[in-house]
């Protein structure tokens, strides 16, 4: 899975104190590299795909041209959607000559 993968931003609840609709936290976490917003976690609870995070990307400020697709998708653990979403981020500053 993750292996010996450390997050490399900060990671913090994107709605503190939101309750779903069985009254826990809500799973939804964004991360930040510095200030740049940089990617989006959720758990699913509502579609066919329920049970499973839901990863998706950032664009870094100044970036141009075409963004890397997919820009978002899905894996079974947090901390796997976590690591995507994070990859994602630091492609995205690598193709634009921001990292």
């Amino acid at each position: 899975m993750t292996g010996d993968w450390q997050k490399k931003y900060r990671w913090m609840r994107t709605w503190p104190g939101d309750r779903g609709l069985d009254g826990k936290l809500l799973e939804d976490y964004s991360a930040y590299d510095g200030e740049q917003y940089a990617g989006r976690i959720r758990l699913d609870q509502e579609t066919l795909k329920k049970g499973q995070w839901q990863w998706s990307g950032s664009y870094p400020k100044g970036w141009s041209g075409q963004p890397i697709m997919p820009n978002r998708g899905y894996a079974p653990t947090a901390a796997e959607a976590a690591r995507t979403a994070e990859e994602y981020w630091d492609a995205m500053k690598k193709k634009n000559g921001l990292d």
